[in-house]
């Protein structure tokens, strides 16, 4: 079963100078209204190190940009599979691929799972992938020294129908026994900036063992051999987010990459205030009206949901006419950039024919 893609979230941040040892709260921690665009580098250069324990410095500054993907965070009910998880308050749409349930309180972030596509070898299909009991994302107060463990069960079940299978139904399950420790703080130094961070350590061995389900009996079919993934996490409080800005992934003899932010927007942060975009049609067909503040200039860049820009012009003031003739059927990300370059604003739009 392909192992889901973990979970990253965003912030944009300031440069700071400060090595304060910080706490992150659960107040610290609110993605909703956030469009995110995050990179991977799969040719990680050797220079670049997780480093050690306790107060570090951290230069990452020369992460790699392989591939891109978009989070993009709602409420859980607004989402169309919210029913498979009715304790979900959160919920991230991963690219155009998944749904990503999150359960956030005074506690802690915790994921309940994700409807998704996921390949059951050599078949690939739509379903839920359900965690049982919950993962936990983050515990609060996140701190030094914090530690926890876990085993979690991740099950993906379909018809036997579905993946040509003579049975009643198959089914993926992934028992991982996760050990985290919160083992270092210092400054992060990304592409983008700077931050004050704490660093988590997770340790994953997992199994995966599928079974079929005949005359309601399950049968086991394949157990695997135990593999083993150790994750570096980066975590910040600055500007009242909470999530990591940086993941590293070593796991021997399967792959090691690195999972950075690489842009961010949120239309519900109160430390910067986003101009609202008006769209019109929405959806549309042909030409998109995007209605620009008074006073703006600057750059209008549309991208699709794997983070990919694909449209980028020069815009003054009024009214700008979109040609979206040259773009396919989907969903697409209008973001506007001041003079700056900087982020000034964004909207989500259709393209239907």
């Amino acid at each position: 079963m392909k192992k889901l893609l973990q979970i990253l979230m965003v912030l944009v941040i300031l440069p700071t100078i400060s090595f304060a040892q910080i706490t992150i709260q659960a107040s610290e921690v609110n993605p909703l209204g956030v469009f995110a665009i995050q990179s991977r580098d799969t040719s990680i250069e050797a220079t670049i190190s997780p480093g050690g324990t306790g107060l570090q410095t951290w230069d990452f500054s020369m992460i790699g940009n392989d591939s891109s993907d978009s989070l993009e965070f709602y409420e859980a009910s607004e989402t169309a599979y919210s029913s498979l998880f009715p304790n979900a308050n959160l919920a991230a749409t991963l690219d155009s691929i998944a749904v990503i349930y999150f359960q956030k309180n005074d506690n802690h972030l915790i994921t309940y799972g994700t409807y998704g596509t996921f390949t059951l070898d050599p078949y690939t299909v739509t379903t839920a992938l359900k965690y049982s009991p919950a993962q936990t994302i983050i515990k609060f107060p996140l701190e030094l020294n914090q530690s926890f463990t876990e085993t979690v069960h991740s099950k993906v079940q379909v018809h036997g129908s579905e993946v040509n299978f003579p049975f009643d139904s198959v089914r993926a399950i992934t028992t991982t026994q996760r050990s985290v420790l919160v083992d270092a703080y210092g400054q992060l130094t990304s592409p983008i900036g700077t931050f004050d961070v704490l660093r988590s350590t997770e340790t994953e061995i997992s199994v995966d063992t599928v079974q079929y389900l005949n005359n309601g009996i399950w049968f086991p079919l394949q157990v695997t051999q135990p593999k083993t993934i150790t994750f570096y996490n980066w975590w910040t409080n600055q500007f009242d987010l909470g999530f990591p800005v940086v993941q590293y992934k070593i796991s021997p003899n399967i792959d090691t990459s690195m999972i950075w932010l690489n842009e961010f927007v949120s239309s519900t942060h109160d430390s910067k205030s986003y101009l609202n975009v008006n769209l019109s049609p929405n959806p549309t067909s042909n030409f998109l009206n995007v209605e620009l503040p008074d006073g703006f200039s600057g750059q209008m860049e549309v991208f699709d949901l794997n983070g990919r820009r694909l449209v980028s012009q020069a815009v003054l003031f009024g009214i700008e006419n979109l040609n979206v003739q040259t773009l396919p059927v989907g969903s697409f990300v209008l973001v506007l950039k001041d003079k700056r370059g900087k982020i000034a604003g964004f909207e989500r739009f259709e393209v239907l024919r």
